[in-house]
């Protein structure tokens, strides 16, 4: 399994951004590296006033589109920052397939988790417990720990 390096989460609202790294003592830790909110995301509601009634699946279905792509163009920015790195990806359901086939083939290639749920206000504390990736590499540091320690006190005289 590929590490990811970076843990993204998206909403019609936005995105946040989030450096994956190992600490010997505390398993992954995630730190905030960008932000980007969707300007004008409540346009629409304004728009739906001064359009005909008919015409608001259309228009609900363009502002939709006009978000995924925006968001799919930031995701790519931030991505090709970090050449060859392997990157996860939380979205809810509703927009995360179209935000994933609007991004870039090396982009998208580069993915090693894919959640579909919506955790962009999730406490930074709890995210990591969302991706398999991050248990996967806390398993992993748990048993490095418990070899180490199993070393040390075999090397201690008993007295």
């Amino acid at each position: 399994m590929t590490a990811s390096s970076l843990i993204i989460t998206a909403d019609r609202g936005g995105l946040k951004a989030y450096r994956v790294r190992e600490t010997p003592t505390r398993g992954p830790g995630l730190k905030l590296v960008q932000a980007f909110d969707i300007p004008n995301v409540n346009d629409l509601s304004r728009t739906h006033h001064t359009t005909a009634v008919t015409d608001w699946p259309q228009l609900e279905m363009e502002e939709s589109r006009r978000i995924c792509k925006q968001l799919a163009d930031e995701i790519a920015k931030i991505v090709q920052r970090k050449t060859g790195e392997g990157w996860s990806l939380a979205a809810p359901g509703s927009i995360s397939a179209e935000i994933v086939d609007l991004l870039p083939p090396e982009i998208r290639e580069r993915i090693v988790e894919h959640v579909e749920s919506d955790l962009v206000k999730t406490p930074v504390a709890k995210l990591a417990d969302h991706f398999s990736i991050a248990s996967a590499n806390l398993i992993r540091l748990q048993k490095v720990f418990r070899c180490l320690n199993e070393t040390l006190n075999r090397r201690q005289p008993h007295g």
